[in-house]
């Protein structure tokens, strides 16, 4: 078979391509099959499918597949990153959180978890490493890296269209898309007529009307009513979308139901943001929040049309919530109850933010400082993976010369150490390391 390499999932093997080769479907090594993009794979023998081609023959391999593996291991190593396919390699000493976030996803409606380290402890690897064991557990799964340029909470669309970016779970390629025809494939498919948009799309499939449009549309395109509106005053709109999502996860395809991990989360209230933006981040945030714990009390509001005006900003506000929502469309921010969905956010340490609702009362993670015996098991891990991959025996003494203070930093340092030593075998370690 062709094989390819994605930049996240690694190596893989082509199956066939649909929409005259735009999207090509690739089993990873992790074992699931996906839909990408052409233009986000690198084809590995120089050579692209043709259109809607199913893929026969094979390619033979250049290093054995066990070195070959391991090089690729090390290169995104060197960067700094572990793919999502050896995430659980990688893993090292950190039980008590992973037990932690274990027990509240098995707690339906217990609201948000905070994950809490200073910058380097390792939050967002622990948060691939949540990702890619929930996916196993029969979740469907979301990661988001919140950015206070590229992508604030201000901004609900985009955040929205990031999380659909992201959607995995179990089955077939396990993307968005898939999810949407399995839902219409199902018995049960018309428990969802009844919501505005995902009810739209779940038809549209169903009588064959599922164009390249309609699925631009329903991950955030403004192409089709009703809207996907821009405005940071929408995120009733897509709170609304992914409770629909959870709750069709757990109650159409029988998943645990959709969890959401947010990344960089102490951007809900950036300096760098007016004061309106940051409002509307807070809106956002406790609209997702209020979804994640399956409070009805939207649903109380949109039902009893139960909304008053701001005095300071335009636009409706819940009587009982308090919560902003758009103008054109007070969809409630949770569609049912309870709803399956679960949200997680990884802050860098802030007691202010952390005071302010709804996060005064989330429940909380600590991640603990590495330690050296942390380091000493990734090195570990490393060196003998670096040994494989390049038939080198390298010196286990490049340890003692690598910061300790940085996952990341120390992953990249060591990888470098590894390199200099390889390529400079004549001179000593300590001349070549002790800067």
């Amino acid at each position: 078979m062709q094989s390819v390499k994605h930049a996240v999932y690694g190596i893989g093997e082509v199956q066939q391509t649909r929409f005259g080769g735009f999207e090509i479907s690739v089993r990873f090594r992790d074992g699931i099959l996906r839909w990408i993009r052409q233009d986000e794979l690198e084809f590995l023998s120089g050579s692209r499918p043709a259109p809607n081609a199913r893929i026969t023959g094979s390619v033979e391999p250049i290093l054995p597949e066990e070195r070959f593996r391991a090089r690729e291991i090390i290169e995104a190593l060197r960067l700094g990153i572990v793919s999502h396919g050896q995430v659980d390699e990688f893993t090292f000493g950190r039980d008590y959180a992973i037990t932690q976030i274990n027990e509240w996803l098995n707690v339906p409606g217990s609201g948000p978890l905070i994950v809490s380290g200073e910058y380097g402890v390792g939050k967002t690897h622990l948060l691939d490493y949540v990702y890619s064991s929930a996916l196993k557990r029969n979740w469907a799964v979301a990661l988001v890296a919140l950015d206070p340029g590229e992508l604030p909470l201000h901004k609900p669309k985009a955040i929205y269209e990031a999380i659909v970016r992201s959607f995995k779970f179990r089955t077939h390629n396990g993307g968005f898309r898939e999810f949407l025809r399995e839902i219409a494939a199902s018995p049960e498919w018309h428990e969802l007529q009844e919501h505005e948009y995902i009810g739209t799309v779940i038809e549209k499939i169903r009588t064959g009307e599922d164009d390249e449009y309609v699925y631009e549309w329903i991950e955030g395109e403004s192409t089709h009513k009703p809207q996907m509106y821009n405005y940071s005053t929408c995120g009733n709109i897509y709170c609304y979308i992914l409770s629909g999502i959870g709750w069709a996860a757990k109650n159409i395809l029988g998943l645990d139901g959709f969890l959401i991990l947010f990344d960089e989360a102490e951007s809900v209230d950036s300096f760098w943001h007016t004061s309106y933006q940051n409002n509307k981040s807070w809106n956002f945030l406790k609209g997702l929040v209020l979804a994640g714990s399956d409070d009805s009390v939207s649903l109380k509001e949109v039902s009893m049309n139960k909304f008053y005006k701001h005095s300071l900003y335009k636009g409706w506000w819940g009587y009982y919530s308090d919560l902003q929502y758009c103008g054109r469309f007070r969809l409630p921010f949770t569609w049912r109850v309870p709803c399956n969905l679960k949200i997680l956010f990884a802050f860098t340490p802030d007691d202010e933010i952390f005071k302010i609702e709804p996060l005064n009362s989330a429940r909380k993670s600590e991640i603990e400082p590495i330690s050296t015996e942390y380091f000493e098991n990734i090195s570990e891990k490393i060196i003998s993976l670096y040994d494989l991959a390049y038939d080198f025996q390298a010196d286990s003494r490049v340890f003692e010369y690598v910061p300790k203070d940085n996952t990341r930093r120390f992953i990249k340092g060591l990888v470098e150490a590894l390199d200099l030593t390889r390529f400079h075998p004549d001179k000593p370690i300590g001349e070549l390391l002790d800067v």
